[in-house]
C-alpha cells in the first residue's frame, strides 16, 4: 500500500487539471511535530495548547506542494517559487485549527511542466496565511548558482550547544543541526542529519513526504544561529524567491552539507542556499529566502531562552535601611516595546491569569502585565533566596490574583515553602513590586510640584512642617515622598489610602530621611523608607518577616 500524504485532507472540491480546495484540520494528537515547534517555554506547566504552536514554514510548504501535486499526476516536484508568508499559522488555546489549502494551475503542461498556485488560510482569517506556486515536472531543472562554500578560518560553535542553550527552540524532531557550524561574516556551512519521518504525525510512522520539511527547516534554523551571532538578532522566515530540486530527499541517517549566504537589507535578510544529497552532488538551491530579524533585549533573549535562569524585570534600589530581605524589582515597558503584548502575557501568566488578562481594556494591558512581571520576578528571587534552589521558579508555574480590596496576593503557589507578600505600584510605562515574608507596601511616583490648594488635601500643616525647607525644586521631592509614604503605609494595611490621604499622617522625619507614618482611625504605625532615582521615587513600608 502506497503511504499517505499527511496533509492531504478532505476535498472540498476538485476539477482535474484546473484546481483544488481541501480542508485539513491541523490537530496536537496529529500532528506531533508541532510539539517541537512552540513558541511559548511554558511546558510542563501549560498544556501544548497554551504554548503557541506554530506550523513552520517549511511545513506549510509540504502542505501546499501535496495538494498541488493533485493537479500534476505523473509528474514530480521540481521547484517552489514566489513563497509569501505573511502570519503565523498558530494554535491559539486550542487543539485544532482548520487549514483551507487550495491549489489551482497557472501554466499548462509543455516544456517547463506544470506550474501551480497555492495558499493557506487558517482558520477564519480573511486573507492567506501563506502562498506560493509550485512547479512539477518530468525532469529536474539546474538553473541557480552554486553558493560558495565558507571560508575555512570561520568561526565555529557546535550545533548540540545551540540547541543544548536554547538559543534555537527545536524540539527533538526538527533537530536537524548536527556537528560544528561555521560563522563568517556573510557565510554559515554546517551538517544537516536527515531523520526518518516516523514521528512526525500520529497516524503515520512512514508518511508520504514530496519535500522533507523537517530536513528543510535547517535553513532557517542555520540562518537563525548567523544571525544572533552576527546581528544578536532573533530570525524567523517569511518567504522565499526561488527553489530547485535536484535529487530525490536524501535517505534517513544521510549526513548532509549546507551553505548559506546572506545579505543584510535592513531588518530583512536575504540568503542563498545549497544543500547537498551526501553524494557530492547538490540535492536543493535556494534564490533569496527571506528572514525577518527582530530586535529584542538580551534580557528578553536569556528569559525565553532559560526563563527559569533569567528575569526579565531589573532589581530597583531601595534605601538600605529598608533591610535585605526585601525583593524590589522594577519593569520598564521600552525593554519589551518591540515584542508582541498577546505572547508576552502567554511566557509570564499561569493559565488562571489569562482571563483576566483579555478582560482587560487594550488601554489598561500593558500596565497590569508589567506589574504582574514585576511581582514575578520578585517573588521568584524571594523563594529562590529562601529554597537555596539553582533554578527559580517559572513564572507560568504560579499565578497572582486581586483580593477584595484589589491588593496582589499569591492564588496558586507550588510550594513547599509559603509564598511571599506582594505590592504593587505604576507610573506610566514602568511598575515596581516587593516580595517579602511579611505584609509590604509600595508606590511609585514621578517627582512634581503640588499646588497649595493639592497639599491641603492630603497633608495637614504638621505633616508639612517636618518636610525640610529646601528649593522649590527639593520642596517638590520631599512633597511627593510624602504622598509616596501615605500610598505605601495604605498598601502595606492591605487598603490602599481609600481616598482618604490624610488620615495617613506623617509624625516624624529621621535623620535619614525616613518618615513615621500612622493611620489615624486604626493606630497603625510604620516607618516607610524612600529613595529618589531619576526624576520617580519609590517608597516601601513593610512588617518584620517572621524570624527577621
Amino acid at each position: 500500500m502506497t503511504p499517505a500524504m499527511p496533509f492531504l485532507g478532505e476535498v472540498l472540491g476538485h476539477v482535474p487539471g484546473r484546481g483544488i480546495a481541501v480542508l485539513r484540520t491541523l490537530a496536537l494528537d496529529e500532528d506531533l511535530h508541532l510539539a517541537d515547534h512552540h513558541f511559548v517555554p511554558a511546558r510542563p506547566h501549560k498544556p501544548l495548547a497554551a504554548c503557541y504552536p506554530v506550523l513552520p514554514m517549511t511545513f506549510s510548504l509540504e502542505a501546499m506542494a501535496e495538494v498541488a501535486a493533485c493537479l500534476a499526476p505523473g509528474l514530480g516536484l521540481t521547484g517552489i517559487d514566489a513563497v509569501g508568508a505573511v502570519r503565523w499559522i498558530a494554535l491559539e488555546d486550542s487543539a485544532t485549527l482548520a487549514l483551507r489549502i487550495e491549489a489551482r494551475v497557472l501554466e499548462e503542461a509543455g516544456p517547463r511542466g506544470i506550474r501551480v498556485a497555492a495558499s493557506i488560510v487558517a482558520g477564519d482569517a480573511p486573507q492567506p496565511a501563506i502562498s506560493a506556486e509550485l512547479l512539477f515536472g518530468a525532469h529536474y531543472r539546474h538553473s541557480l548558482e552554486p553558493v560558495a562554500a565558507a571560508p575555512a578560518a570561520a568561526a565555529a560553535i557546535g550545533a548540540a550547544e545551540v540547541y543544548a542553550s536554547r538559543q534555537l527552540f527545536h524540539g527533538p524532531t526538527l533537530r536537524c543541526l548536527d556537528g560544528p557550524i561555521a560563522l563568517d561574516r556573510d557565510d554559515a556551512a554546517g551538517t544537516l542529519a536527515v531523520r526518518a519521518p516516523d514521528r512526525l504525525f500520529r497516524s503515520s510512522a512512514a508518511p508520504q513526504l514530496l519535500t522533507d520539511p523537517a530536513l528543510m527547516d535547517g535553513v532557517g534554523q542555520l540562518i537563525g544561529v548567523w544571525a544572533m551571532a552576527r546581528h544578536g538578532r532573533v530570525t524567523f522566515p517569511i518567504g522565499l524567491g526561488k527553489l530547485e530540486y535536484y535529487g530525490p530527499t536524501p535517505p534517513p541517517g544521510s549526513r548532509v552539507p549546507i551553505r548559506v549566504r546572506t545579505r543584510a537589507l535592513g531588518k530583512l535578510l536575504s540568503s542563498d542556499v545549497e544543500i547537498g544529497d551526501g553524494a557530492g552532488a547538490p540535492w536543493l538551491r535556494i534564490r533569496d529566502w527571506k528572514s525577518w530579524q527582530f530586535r529584542w533585549d538580551r534580557q528578553l533573549l536569556d528569559f525565553r531562552r532559560q526563563p527559569c535562569r533569567h528575569l526579565l524585570s531589573v532589581e530597583q534600589a531601595l534605601p538600605a535601611a529598608a533591610g535585605a530581605a526585601l525583593v524590589c524589582r522594577c519593569m520598564d515597558g521600552r525593554a519589551v516595546a518591540d515584542f508582541d503584548r498577546g505572547l508576552l502575557a502567554r511566557h509570564y501568566l499561569h493559565l488562571a491569569e489569562m482571563a483576566p488578562y483579555h478582560a482587560l481594556p487594550a488601554a489598561r494591558q500593558l500596565a497590569w502585565l508589567l506589574g504582574r512581571i514585576a511581582a514575578k520576578d520578585a517573588a521568584r528571587v524571594w523563594a529562590a533566596r529562601g529554597g537555596g534552589a539553582a533554578d527559580m521558579l517559572h513564572p507560568a508555574a504560579f499565578s497572582l490574583a486581586a483580593d477584595e480590596r484589589g491588593q496582589p496576593r499569591v492564588d496558586v503557589w507550588p510550594g513547599p515553602q509559603a509564598p511571599p507578600s506582594l505590592s504593587i505600584a505604576h507610573h506610566g510605562e514602568r511598575a515596581v513590586a516587593v516580595a517579602h515574608g511579611a505584609p509590604v507596601g509600595v508606590d511609585l511616583e514621578r517627582v512634581a510640584a503640588r499646588e497649595p490648594a493639592c497639599l491641603a488635601a492630603y497633608a495637614g500643616p504638621a505633616e508639612l512642617a517636618l518636610l525640610p525647607d529646601a528649593t522649590p525644586a527639593q520642596a517638590a521631592e520631599w512633597q511627593t515622598r510624602l504622598w509616596c509614604a501615605k500610598e505605601a503605609l495604605g498598601k502595606l494595611m492591605g487598603t490602599g489610602c481609600l481616598g482618604s490621604p490624610r488620615r495617613y499622617a506623617a509624625l516624624r522625619r529621621e535623620p535619614d530621611g525616613a518618615l513615621l507614618m500612622r493611620h489615624g482611625p486604626g493606630g497603625r504605625e510604620a516607618l516607610v523608607h524612600s529613595l529618589r532615582e531619576g526624576d520617580l521615587v519609590c517608597a516601601v513600608a513593610a512588617d518584620p518577616a517572621p524570624g527577621g
